[in-house]
């Protein structure tokens, strides 16, 4: 019993969806010397370009899951006065790939009836850009990739996967550093 619940295991974790996470960073301004973010105006044209993916109920998931993360950082929501400004943006793009007879290698016509070996498939790009706010440079970015039809598989919910998605993309941005903190953490370890 203990096996075949192993097995499965090993199945459903070989079976996941991959999401492709990337994100530079500018090292000569770090993003966690600051406290409080805010969002970019809304750019109503990119909202007309594909309404399909930028439609007020994702840019509501969207906003809600970086603010979340945000927050569990340390920084703070502020308004038109705050360091930081975000900015997200998506991309989706028609993709396409050959694939090989199962045993990996392709047969000519002569050996079997020509047939379709065309994938098609949406890769969508979710782009989160941090700036400073004053100064206008960007100073952190980070992008997800993966294909919409492997994401979106078993009627997952668009919540779902797009908390997930944004929680692997702020995976590697840095907590605040909160000059306060580090003077009472000194104080306490001293004593």
């Amino acid at each position: 019993m203990r096996t075949a619940l192993a097995i499965w295991g090993m199945m459903l974790i070989g079976c996941s969806p991959e999401i492709r996470v990337y994100h530079q960073v500018d090292k000569s301004n770090p993003v966690n010397q600051y406290k409080t973010f805010q969002w970019a105006k809304e750019d109503s044209l990119v909202w007309k370009t594909d309404p399909l993916y930028f439609n007020q109920l994702n840019d509501g998931r969207i906003r809600q899951a970086v603010n979340d993360l945000l927050i569990a950082k340390g920084y703070l929501p502020g308004r038109d006065t705050a360091d930081l400004t975000l900015r997200y943006d998506i991309r989706v793009e028609e993709q396409s790939i050959l694939l090989p007879d199962p045993y990996g290698y392709m047969y000519g016509d002569y050996w079997m009836m020509p047939r379709d070996n065309l994938f098609r498939y949406r890769e969508a790009t979710l782009i989160i850009d941090v700036w400073h706010s004053h100064s206008r440079k960007l100073i952190w970015r980070g992008w997800a990739v993966a294909a919409i039809e492997v994401v979106f598989d078993e009627g997952k919910k668009p919540e779902v996967v797009i908390r997930s998605v944004v929680a692997k993309i702020f995976d590697a941005f840095p907590s605040h550093a909160d000059p306060g903190d580090s003077v009472a953490r000194k104080d306490r370890i001293e004593n």
